[in-house]
């Protein structure tokens, strides 16, 4: 009887390809782990032994950039102007996303559509003049509302392109088997529609969380009381209340950080399913 030759269990180039991964991995993360090594440091013991782990943590370092730093109320309001531009955004994108791929309204459909997509050529380095004006004169400046409306409204170009060639791919057996059950339109895109773009759906919610926390230069020029910073601004903000304790510094760094590296660990798999979606859709 002719033996059967066994596969190796790693062979050479997945070895190498491991390899690869484990130090790009390393380079990412240590200056992740160092941030929270320092946080948990005095400032005596830092500089004199910046990358040594800490003989007692201190934990007060959090205490400080939370209280003396102010960035409890920074925090709140980054939490307000994400979930509020992410129903804005998000929920207008949807209902753009269904109209532009299961309605036909005519020779206007393609100005529409030009029309959102022109978002994706607008920099942001053009629109900081002229929304500080505009919501100056309607009494918003200054304001988390300001915030989210431009954070919503800045994610409708790609949110609306993502889930339209998602949507076009859901087979249209679907929603003709729920218009002939007496249906309206309102109810296929609410009961049919939006369940099946579940994973797309998520996907583009962790994405637009992640860059909303993390968006320092419209919260930077829009904001100028501590009622309305958001926290990328309140952690600028700390190298002038903290000046003399660099340990409470990176305390407030890892405040800022650490939420969106558990949040994104966590919601992994399922943003690469939506990516994917797409092709397993039928």
């Amino acid at each position: 009887m002719r033996k059967q030759k066994t596969k190796p269990f790693f062979r050479p180039s997945d070895l190498l390809a491991y390899g690869v991964l484990c130090l790009w991995a390393l380079a990412a993360g240590y200056p992740l782990v160092w941030m929270v090594i320092t946080a948990l440091k005095k400032d005596a013991e830092l500089y004199r032994a910046p990358f040594a782990l800490p003989q007692k943590p201190h934990w007060s370092n959090f205490v400080d950039a939370w209280v003396h730093g102010h960035l409890g109320p920074c925090v709140i309001n980054s939490i307000e102007v994400t979930l509020l531009s992410l129903v804005l955004g998000l929920g207008l994108s949807t209902a753009c996303a269904f109209a532009f791929s299961r309605l036909n309204f005519g020779p206007l459909q393609t100005f529409l559509w030009s029309y959102v997509m022109f978002g994706f050529l607008v920099p942001d380095s053009v629109r900081f003049f002229p929304l500080m004006v505009f919501f100056a004169k309607i009494g918003l400046f200054d304001s988390i509302w300001a915030l989210a409306l431009i954070y919503a409204a800045g994610g409708i170009p790609w949110n609306t392109f993502f889930l339209r060639a998602f949507m076009e791919r859901i087979p249209r057996d679907y929603e003709d088997a729920a218009v002939v059950d007496g249906a309206s339109i309102w109810q296929v895109f609410k009961h049919v529609i939006v369940p099946l773009s579940r994973a797309p759906l998520l996907t583009l919610a962790t994405f637009h969380v992640l860059a909303v926390w993390n968006e320092f230069l419209m919260a930077f020029f829009l904001t100028s009381s501590e009622s309305a910073r958001t926290l990328p601004v309140g952690v600028r903000m700390l190298t002038g209340a903290l000046a003399t304790n660099q340990t409470a510094i990176a305390a407030g760094l890892v405040i800022a950080v650490v939420p969106m590296v558990l949040f994104f660990v966590i919601l992994q798999k399922h943003i690469i399913r939506g990516l994917t979606a797409g092709s397993l859709v039928g």
